[in-house]
């Protein structure tokens, strides 16, 4: 489903752009005169940095972005002057055709991905217990599933919730999105204020930060919903966050069973 959602949203929009740069046959430099100066050509500094502006990374700011940390607002006006500037070395070097242009869109596609921002835990951010027996595990976990029980409130997936709002354009997904994301933040809160045994340590710290970096991705989703290519990248980054969910929490399942035999 994530896959479908992505490539309706990444390809659709950039082959949108760059079929309307071909039919109109307008010159690069007009189509995204505002933005030439953040992505020179000319070094191997300026692709690295053009690299990172694709990445959601920041390397400068733009007008686009509603804060000084919001890098993924950065993302479609940096799409549209990458494929500018590939249009314009197509028409430059005699190599125009619709295939041509068709492999530089996917060129740019390719790099696509949004970084999200979020609290990195560590060992020393967590209160530990050096009881390490199976009745304090027992007692462990079900102190986290009290502490993760604002998880249970969200119903239905977020993955849904954001393909609701690409097919009817109703913002009221979004909202719901916002209020997943807000169930996230207080199950990661009161996960956080608990004293953990120290052999689970690392299993505590991989769960909290696979939420944050989960919050923080249906978050972002819930504000950049109505721009395609940055909702496109950061469908990538929800697939690596939500694998990253299920791999700690799989670890942490782990942990119990080992406790028990």
């Amino acid at each position: 489903m994530a896959a479908a959602v992505s490539v309706v949203i990444l390809f659709g929009a950039v082959v949108w752009k760059t079929t309307t740069m071909m039919k109109a046959g307008v010159a690069a430099n007009s189509y995204v005169a505002a933005d030439v100066a953040l992505v020179p050509e000319a070094t191997p500094d300026a692709q690295w940095q053009q690299e990172m502006i694709l990445l959601g990374l920041a390397t400068s700011t733009s007008p686009a972005a509603t804060s000084s940390n919001d890098t993924v607002a950065m993302i479609g006006p940096m799409v549209a002057a990458q494929l500018a500037g590939q249009y314009a070395g197509i028409q430059d070097s005699g190599a125009y055709s619709t295939d041509a242009l068709e492999s530089a869109a996917q060129k740019v596609a390719s790099n696509l991905k949004a970084s999200v921002t979020y609290r990195t835990y560590t060992t020393a951010d967590i209160k530990t217990d050096p009881d390490t027996s199976v009745a304090r595990m027992l007692t462990y976990r079900s102190d986290l599933r009290a502490a993760l029980a604002p998880l249970v409130e969200n119903t239905t997936p977020e993955l849904e919730l954001f393909a609701r709002y690409v097919e009817t354009n109703d913002p009221e997904y979004l909202t719901e999105l916002q209020h997943a994301a807000a169930n996230y933040r207080i199950a990661i809160a009161a996960t956080a204020s608990l004293t953990v045994p120290r052999d689970a340590v690392n299993y505590h710290r991989g769960i909290l930060n696979a939420m944050g970096e989960f919050a923080s991705t249906i978050d972002s989703l819930s504000i950049h919903g109505a721009d395609a290519l940055a909702s496109a990248a950061l469908l990538r980054t929800f697939n690596a966050a939500e694998q990253n969910m299920y791999m700690s929490f799989n670890s942490l399942a782990s942990y119990y069973t080992q406790k028990k035999s």
